[in-house]
């Protein structure tokens, strides 16, 4: 591995050990003047190699430098005592902590109230736009409904906060940040659809839908058997001419289906038992569906896409020693590429050095260079820093279930504890549907334990090792469906 690629992380665990030399004791976490739980966690750190003790009880230190644990407090004043010793030097911090009765709980926060516009407005997307189920919201956005073309003339009738209301047919409605829109001078209205062709363009098989205007539209995915299924709102069905011309690469059959009186429904029945995505966008009028080929299976001729989360003045979650994620998955990111280069794999990356591309320049770099696959690479933060929390993975579309499901179980053969396969997630690197993608969140770096295994370069190197084998394991899953 080339020594360029390591030095962001290096640096990071070099500056963390210099800052414990010149200060060999510093509290990380429990330092508060009042608290509310008798169970108080506090965390320190010192060099390296010292030993430490928290109120009189020796405390093991990691190789970090880190340690910690939880004290019981009693009501009123506590006094913590926390030392750091070297055999010649003792270095002792002490504070008090004060219980107090728990308050009053706070009152929630109000939610968005709802305003019904008198008169709709019409609004036309702008790029990136995206339709949402509800007007919730987490710390990754609400429940993404799915990314739809720009230029889309749509009907807002109410507004949440920074969201309009979009009725989309008679029966249906959903939500769209108002950045992704701007004014519109023309309106909305119920149309007939006209004739449709497939056809297969070299690596998709093409799905053109005749259409007047554009439409709003939703896409998703089954399984069993492996079905694209698309809505298109504000369509009514005068579509009598479905012709497939030559010898389609993976659509199987289509279908259409009115589902509402303004609502149409296309079902694309994949031959394979695995997709490898598809876009839908408009070509003048014309909504196009694009159904990726199943490509060869060797790592050789494929193009993976691979993230490192985070970057630039972005550093994600820090460890208790100084470490930040955006050096921890840009070193494993890194050693992923090494790996898969040796068997041949072209890499694109969303960042190659400490950068803090946007999600969406990262989802345009991946577009632009026709990536057959994705790998974003995370780590975690949260829970108590002095257990162990795992490490998991995630997707949106079901039909990357078990791409995301190949990549944990090989995680886990590095005896990690299972933090879960996740579905449904409403990461913008999950959202995509035109190629296969998983997120994996490696471990915690709130964690103590966990940010000893991160710091170890021997430990990153054999999860790199797992995540290419777990790209592997899907590859074959895809060779014996064939």
């Amino acid at each position: 591995m080339k020594t360029i690629k390591t030095i962001a992380l290096a640096a990071t665990l070099a500056t963390a050990g210099t800052l414990a030399a010149k200060t060999p004791l510093n509290i990380y976490r429990g330092e508060q003047d009042t608290v509310y739980k008798a169970q108080h966690i506090v965390v320190a750190t010192t060099t390296p190699g010292n030993k430490a003790t928290i109120n009189g009880q020796d405390i093991h230190v990691y190789k970090t430098g880190a340690f910690g644990t939880q004290v019981n407090l009693a009501k009123g004043n506590n006094t913590i005592t926390v030392t750091a010793s070297n055999g010649k030097k003792t270095a002792k911090k002490t504070f008090k902590v004060f219980l107090a009765d728990k308050p009053a709980a706070k009152q929630p926060a109000a939610e968005p109230e709802y305003t019904q516009f008198d008169q709709p407005l019409y609004i036309t997307t702008r790029d990136d736009a995206y339709l949402q189920y509800g007007d919730g919201s987490d710390r990754l956005g609400g429940s993404k409904m799915g990314y739809i073309d720009s230029d889309i003339t749509l009907k807002a009738v109410g507004q949440v906060g920074k969201l309009y209301k979009i009725e989309l047919s008679d029966n249906r409605w959903a939500y769209m940040p108002m950045s992704c829109t701007r004014p519109s001078d023309n309106t909305t209205k119920h149309v007939n659809t006209g004739s449709w062709s497939i056809s297969n363009t070299g690596h998709t098989d093409r799905v053109s839908i005749s259409l007047p205007c554009r439409l709003p539209y939703r896409s998703w995915t089954q399984l069993d058997p492996t079905t694209i299924c698309v809505e298109i709102f504000g369509a009514m069905n005068n579509s009598n001419w479905i012709t497939t011309r030559g010898q389609l690469g993976i659509i199987d059959y289509i279908d259409c289906q009115q589902t509402d009186s303004d609502v149409l429904k296309v079902v694309i029945k994949l031959r394979d038992k695995y997709s490898w995505g598809y876009s839908v966008k408009y070509i003048g009028n014309s909504l196009a569906i694009d159904v990726k080929h199943t490509p060869s299976l060797d790592l050789k001729d494929l193009t993976i896409g691979l993230d490192a989360g985070h970057g630039g003045e972005f550093p994600g979650a820090k460890s208790a020693t100084g470490i930040a994620e955006k050096d921890v998955n840009l070193d494993i990111t890194l050693r992923i590429a090494d790996l898969l280069r040796q068997r041949g794999a072209k890499i694109v990356f969303s960042r190659e050095g400490d950068t803090g591309p946007t999600m969406s320049e990262r989802r345009k770099t991946f577009a632009d260079a026709n990536i057959d696959l994705l790998i974003s690479t995370h780590n975690n933060s949260g829970g108590s820093p002095l257990t162990t929390m795992g490490t998991s993975t995630y997707y949106k579309h079901v039909t990357d279930r078990t791409l995301a499901q190949c990549m944990l179980n090989r995680l886990l053969e590095l005896d990690l504890k299972n933090f879960g396969l996740t579905g449904n997630f409403n990461f913008s690197l999950n959202s995509p549907t035109e190629y296969p993608n998983v997120l994996l969140e490696v471990l915690f770096m709130s964690s103590l334990p966990e940010e000893e295994k991160l710091a170890d370069p021997e430990f990153r190197q054999q999860v790199a090792e797992k995540a290419v084998l777990g790209l592997e394991d899907y590859l074959n899953k895809v060779k014996e469906s064939l």
